[in-house]
C-alpha cells in the first residue's frame, strides 16, 4: 500500500476535475482509487470492473477532506480482494459517511479561517515587502499567501491518505479524536491578528501609493474582512464597492 501512497495522492488533486451534479465527485474519485483497484484486483477482470463501478457512485467532501476516504476505500478494497466479502460494502459506506462528517470541519478550517488567514498575510508580505525595496512586492505577497495556504492543505491530503491506507476502518476513530477545533479557533485567532496587522501596515502606505486617503482603504479592508461571511464572499464586496464608486464618481465625488 505503501508504494500507491504517492500515485493515489497526485491522482486525489485532481478529484474535482470530473465534477457534475449528477456523480458529484463520483468520476475524479473512481480515477484517483484506480491505481489501488488495480493492483488489488490484479489477474481478476471482474473483481476490477465491479470495483470500479462501485467507485462511479456519487461522492461530494471537502476537496482537502476527501483523500482520508480515499485511502480508507483504497484499504478496504485490498480486504475484499483478499476474500472479505463485507469489505467493499464496508468501505463504501464509510467512503460517503466519512466525505460528509469531515467536510463541516474542513469547511471551517479552510474556508473559514485558513483563506482569510492567507489572503491577510498576502496583503501584509506584500506591504513588507514594497517598504524593504523589493522589486517584486506583489509576486512576494504572493508566495507569502499560497505558501500559507497550500502546505496545510497539502499536508492534509497527503497525512490522511496515509492514515487511510494504514488504518483502514480504524482511521475514522483516529479523525474523530483530532483537536480540529482547537486548530479552526487558533486560525480564527491568527487571520484576525494578520487583518489588524496588514490595516496598520496600509495605514502606513504613502497616501500617492493608495490613491484614495488612508483612512478609507483601511476602513474597506477591514469591512470586507468582517463582513466576507454575511455578505455572500470577497466577489460580491468587491462587486458592490465597485458599484458605490461609480456612483459616488457621478455624484461628483474625488478623494
Amino acid at each position: 500500500m505503501s508504494s500507491l501512497r504517492p500515485r493515489l495522492f497526485l491522482r486525489s488533486l485532481l478529484l474535482q476535475a470530473g465534477f457534475c451534479d449528477e456523480r458529484r465527485q463520483g468520476l475524479g474519485f473512481a480515477w484517483a482509487i484506480d491505481p489501488a483497484l488495480q493492483a488489488a484486483y490484479a489477474g481478476d477482470a471482474a473483481g476490477l470492473r465491479a470495483a470500479r463501478l462501485r467507485h462511479l457512485a456519487p461522492f461530494n467532501a471537502q476537496p482537502y477532506a476527501a483523500a482520508l476516504p480515499l485511502g480508507v476505500a483504497a484499504a478496504l478494497e485490498a480486504r475484499a480482494a483478499g476474500g472479505d466479502a463485507a469489505a467493499a460494502a464496508r468501505g463504501g459506506a464509510l467512503k460517503s459517511s466519512l466525505g460528509a462528517a469531515l467536510s463541516g470541519a474542513a469547511d471551517a478550517f479552510f474556508w473559514g479561517s485558513l483563506r482569510p488567514l492567507a489572503a491577510a498575510s498576502a496583503l501584509l508580505g506584500g506591504i513588507v515587502a514594497y517598504r524593504l525595496d523589493s522589486p517584486r512586492p506583489f509576486v512576494c505577497g504572493a508566495v507569502v499567501g499560497l505558501a500559507l495556504f497550500n502546505a496545510p492543505a497539502l499536508w492534509t491530503r497527503w497525512a490522511g491518505l496515509g492514515l487511510g491506507l494504514r488504518e483502514g476502518e480504524g482511521a475514522a476513530l483516529s479523525a474523530c479524536a483530532l483537536p480540529a477545533q482547537k486548530w479552526i479557533r487558533a486560525a480564527r485567532v491568527a487571520a484576525l491578528a494578520a487583518v489588524v496587522a496588514a490595516a496598520a501596515a496600509a495605514l502606513a502606505l504613502p497616501r500617492e501609493l493608495l490613491g484614495m486617503p488612508r483612512a478609507i482603504a483601511a476602513l474597506a479592508f477591514a469591512a470586507g474582512a468582517c463582513l466576507g461571511k454575511w455578505t455572500g464572499g470577497p466577489l460580491r464586496l468587491v462587486a458592490a464597492a465597485g458599484v458605490a464608486g461609480a456612483a459616488a464618481a457621478a455624484w461628483g465625488w474625488a478623494p
